[in-house]
């Protein structure tokens, strides 16, 4: 720098790393976030597809699943909300608070809570599960498959779920202040934070919802859960690995 030159003029790496990501579109972040979950989700689908290929061709198999079958017919909403609560919200809680690096600061509040909401949700998705199937019927030809998903990806996860669930844990991530969530709200959220967890979430579910929907209406909510707990549990396995690399990297250079 020359001498007497104003520091403030002179771009620093972080600016440039910063005007790099700005320019990124949101397709291109979906899908970098995609590129680096991908071991999680190519194993996502290979074992939904698994699941339901024995479901359908592997003598008895079908006969292990009746009594869940029979449990969520018999409780509804409630076996809904209770699975979802327990594989979506409190076994990935649990494994997150083992996590020094990503542990929030109100641990115990912050895994009770989301469970709660992820609950909640089970209950709502099993109310679309059941209105589709009023809908459009219970078939598994791949015309009634594909609708179902098309209307869950692009109707109720547009408008519905992914708003909610991108406000919630917003705020979650503030520790519970809505006086944050007001102030640190981004000028850019639709861009910089719907759009590109939009794209993600829909690269790496809409193959597998075209599975969940080959399942009889009382195993599609459970299915789902199982399914979004291991997506969650690989995710944030991948995240206690890298930040352990990260740590490694600040020690030892």
């Amino acid at each position: 720098m020359e001498h007497g030159q104003d520091a403030r003029a002179t771009p620093t790496s972080k600016d440039f790393c910063r005007s790099l990501d700005d320019s990124k579109t949101p397709l291109r972040i979906g899908l970098e976030s995609a590129r680096a979950n991908r071991l999680p989700m190519v194993v996502l689908w290979a074992l939904a597809l698994i699941t339901v290929l024995t479901y359908y061709f592997v003598p008895g198999f079908a006969d292990l699943l009746e009594p869940l079958a029979q449990w969520q017919s018999n409780n509804g909403s409630l076996a809904a909300f209770v699975t979802l609560f327990l594989f979506c919200g409190l076994i990935p809680g649990m494994f997150l608070l083992s996590i020094q690096s990503l542990r929030p600061q109100r641990p115990v509040l912050t895994v009770l809570a989301q469970s709660a909401w992820c609950g909640l949700w089970g209950m709502a998705n099993n109310g679309l599960y059941t209105l589709q199937c009023r809908w459009f019927g219970d078939g598994t030809d791949i015309a009634t498959l594909l609708i179902k998903t098309v209307f869950d990806q692009f109707v109720w996860t547009v408008f519905i779920l992914a708003p909610c669930n991108a406000t919630f844990f917003f705020w979650l991530a503030r520790n519970f202040s809505f006086r944050r969530l007001r102030c640190e709200w981004p000028k850019r959220f639709v861009h910089d934070v719907f759009l590109p967890n939009l794209i993600s979430n829909w690269i790496v579910w809409i193959p597998v919802l075209c599975i969940v929907y080959a399942f009889p209406l009382a195993l599609q909510i459970q299915v789902a859960g199982i399914a979004s707990s291991f997506w969650v549990l690989m995710c944030l396995q991948i995240g206690k690995r890298s930040a352990v690399q990260e740590h490694a990297r600040r020690v030892f250079g």
